[in-house]
C-alpha cells in the first residue's frame, strides 16, 4: 500500500511540474506576442515614414522569431536544437 501511494504521489508531482512548465512556456509566448503586437500597433502611420516603418516591422518580426527560437533551444533537451526561425536577411 505504501509503495503504491509513493509511486502515485511521485507521478502526480512530476505531472504537476511538467504541466506548470508548459503553462509558463505558453505564458512567455503570450507576453512576447503582446509586446510585439503593441510595437506594431504604435508604429507611425504617416505616409512619409512608410518605408522606415515597414523595415522596422519586418526586422521586429525576425528578432522576435529569433528570440523565441533561442528560448526554445535553451530549454529543449533534444539532440538537435535546430528550431526554424525567420532569418534577418
Amino acid at each position: 500500500f505504501i509503495l503504491g501511494f509513493l509511486l502515485v504521489f511521485r507521478s502526480q508531482q512530476a505531472y504537476s511540474r511538467w504541466w506548470e512548465g508548459c503553462t509558463l512556456l505558453q505564458q512567455m509566448r503570450g507576453e512576447w506576442y503582446h509586446a510585439f503586437s503593441s510595437c506594431m500597433a504604435f508604429c507611425d502611420s504617416s505616409p512619409e515614414n512608410f518605408d522606415n516603418v515597414v523595415c522596422f516591422q519586418h526586422t521586429l518580426v525576425r528578432l522576435i522569431s529569433m528570440l523565441y527560437g533561442a528560448a526554445l533551444s535553451e530549454i529543449s533537451e533534444m539532440r538537435s536544437n535546430a528550431f526554424e526561425f525567420i532569418d534577418l536577411d
